[in-house]
């Protein structure tokens, strides 16, 4: 449960009011037992694996009333491991989020500090890995569609809803001496919601991010053979564009989604080329009743580089996950996921949580797992 305090101000006299301010404590736990059948040369492995569904955190949401119209808004979140109690997302104290602001209901939202972009905010709920966690990621998540890293030192500006229209606008200063653009981020979406339709689209430009993002499963600093999974195509990039859009529609108690996104890497593993890869993801959701739902997914991923290499990696991957609700806030999870991969590339689901690369072409994970969320 949310924990709120709650405090207003009163001072000398019932004719004067005071804003009304609140301080919101939340969170939410995740753990599971993983299993996947080829890790490298070192056979299956099988082990205790957290932040898979959603990532283990806990924060602190702060809104203050600033009269005719206006309030303060802050919002300080950390990310932690409960299996060994260490810090997560590159072992910052709020490392998945901290940013302070103003809104106002009719011109929006204006925050700065560390934040998700428009991939996340927007394009994320069209793909299965944005509804059901990292398992599903495409390309070990090579979008960021999973928001497995955040950007720093940023400004952010989130449209109020009109009629169903929002927009999102984020832009990430470098802070490098005579460079306004070294070491920045761009980042800019559209997302339309009515009744049963969701359909968004967002695209984010991020130059060097390599050294931008060190958290998370961001392992594009390394070149291949060094780096697994698709990460190993990407080494050194001078810049990454993702462009991403998908929907989802809503009928009875099925919803089924399709998503598309580009990402591309300028002068990628220490050369002039680039790489590109292109991801297509569908699925579907079901209630069986109010307490378990199942949903189910295929996503396809090519990977196309000019540098000369006859090597033309594809990563098919099929999903599967029945959800079961104990309360509203209690839920238990069981998932599989199956890679089938060609083109030379070798079979990687989610590299490093808990196997690497498979020896083959193949790859079988199975996840048991409880949430709560408080």
């Amino acid at each position: 449960m949310k924990r709120t305090i709650i405090t207003t101000a009163l001072l000398c006299g019932p004719s004067l009011a005071f804003p009304q301010s609140s301080v919101t404590l939340y969170g939410l736990l995740e753990d599971g037992v993983t299993y996947v059948n080829n890790s490298g040369d070192k056979g299956s492995v099988t082990s205790l694996v957290s932040s898979i569904a959603q990532g283990n955190k806990w924060g602190l949401l702060g809104t203050e009333d600033l009269g005719s119209g206006w309030k303060t808004i802050f919002k300080l979140e950390n990310g932690f491991n409960p299996n060994n109690g260490k810090l997560g997302n590159g072992g910052l104290e709020f490392g998945r989020s901290a940013f302070i602001g103003v809104a106002n209901d009719r011109l929006g939202t204006f925050t700065l500090g560390r934040q998700y972009d428009a991939i996340p905010d927007f394009y994320a709920p069209t793909t299965m890995n944005g509804n059901w966690g990292a398992y599903f990621s495409h390309a070990n998540d090579i979008d960021n569609s999973d928001s497995t890293y955040r950007i720093s030192s940023t400004v952010k500006y989130v449209s109020p809803n009109m009629n169903g229209l929002q927009v999102e606008g984020l832009v990430a200063l470098g802070g490098v001496p005579g460079s306004v653009s070294a070491k920045s981020t761009v980042s800019a979406g559209v997302r339309f919601s009515n009744g049963p339709i969701y359909v968004a689209a967002a695209y984010t430009s991020s130059k060097t991010p390599a050294s931008q993002f060190p958290d998370g499963n961001w392992v594009a600093n390394q070149q291949r053979p060094t780096a697994n999974g698709a990460f190993g195509y990407v080494g050194q990039p001078a810049n990454m564009q993702v462009a991403g859009i998908g929907g989802t529609y809503q009928f009875g108690k099925a919803k089924v989604g399709l998503s598309y996104d580009n990402v591309r890497f300028a002068d990628a593993n220490g050369t002039n080329r680039p790489v590109l890869f292109n991801n297509y993801e569908i699925w579907s959701q079901y209630y069986w009743t109010p307490f378990l739902a199942f949903a189910a997914g295929y996503t396809f991923t090519s990977v196309t580089s000019d540098s000369g290499n006859s090597h033309h990696p594809r990563y098919n991957q099929f999903n599967l996950i029945a959800d079961y609700f104990i309360s509203k806030r209690t839920d238990i999870q069981i998932l599989t996921v199956f890679q089938k991969t060609s083109g030379g590339a070798l079979a990687d689901i989610y590299n490093g949580f808990p196997a690497t690369q498979s020896s083959t072409d193949r790859q079988l994970l199975a996840r048991v797992a409880i949430r709560h969320k408080f």
